[in-house]
């Protein structure tokens, strides 16, 4: 069973982080699978919006699969910082509009998916966090665009509590763009997919470079320094004190 599943309809590619058992985690094969599924949306003339989503109704995204950090994962599972980061600069330079379809809670680096995407739809019962700090992380390769849609003061407190905000918190935030009920969220989502593959994708491909070009022009030497501030922080002891507390289910002893 693949990691993600990828099919066209009606001129939307779906792409399916397909590991609800795992809370949709992302591990090296599932950020490979990903990317690999982009590329073949780009390609695809009959892909002219693409839906991001996860499987099942209770997480979208939890971030990165904590057991893949370490040094003892399988090196096809092992998940580098790199890899994140080339997917999400890989999702906001993408040349076709990208919607991330949101039915379950989002946490961790899935944030940064649904940030990177150019718009957003969640069901207003499913809650947003940044956890990190609980593990002895911090949310580095969200940090970038934690701030260039939620601002300094926000976006810090989210990231130094590691509290959930709700979805409508999250609209308020300008984290998604709409928050609507789990029975109407096929339809509402639908409509919107419906409206962008009506536009051209002309247009809408010199808009994106625009945007891109005007808003994100740094962001590939931002991830790269916070790529870096992420590997300092995982090498204190708090942080490896943090997963295997996290791994292991026990109370933390932080210095």
């Amino acid at each position: 069973m693949p990691d993600v599943v990828f099919s066209v309809d009606a001129g939307v590619a779906r792409i399916t982080i397909n590991r609800p058992g795992k809370r949709n985690t992302l591990t090296g094969q599932t950020i490979r699978e990903l990317r690999q599924c982009l590329q073949k949306a780009e390609e695809d003339d009959a892909a002219r919006v693409v839906a991001l989503t996860g499987a099942g109704e209770q997480v979208f995204c939890a971030g990165l699969d904590l057991r893949s950090t370490l040094s003892s994962a399988a090196e096809e599972q092992k998940v580098r910082p790199a890899d994140y980061r080339n997917l999400l600069l890989e999702i906001t330079g993408f040349p076709k509009p990208t919607v991330t379809l949101v039915r379950g809670h989002v946490l961790g680096g899935g944030i940064g998916i649904v940030l990177a995407s150019d718009l957003c739809i969640a069901c207003d019962d499913v809650h947003f966090s940044t956890p990190e700090i609980q593990v002895g992380m911090f949310p580095m390769m969200v940090l970038g665009l934690l701030y260039r849609n939620v601002g300094r003061k926000k976006a810090t407190e989210m990231m130094f509590l590691g509290e959930s905000i709700t979805a409508a918190q999250a609209r308020e935030y300008g984290i998604i763009n709409h928050a609507c009920s789990r029975d109407r969220f096929d339809e509402a989502s639908g409509e919107l997919l419906q409206k962008l593959s009506a536009k051209s994708p002309t247009i809408l491909a010199l808009g994106k470079k625009a945007i891109s070009r005007f808003l994100d022009e740094k962001l590939a030497e931002e991830e790269s320094f916070l790529e870096s501030a992420l590997a300092e922080v995982m090498e204190t002891e708090d942080s490896k004190e943090g997963i295997q507390v996290f791994l292991e289910k026990r109370r933390e002893r932080f210095s």
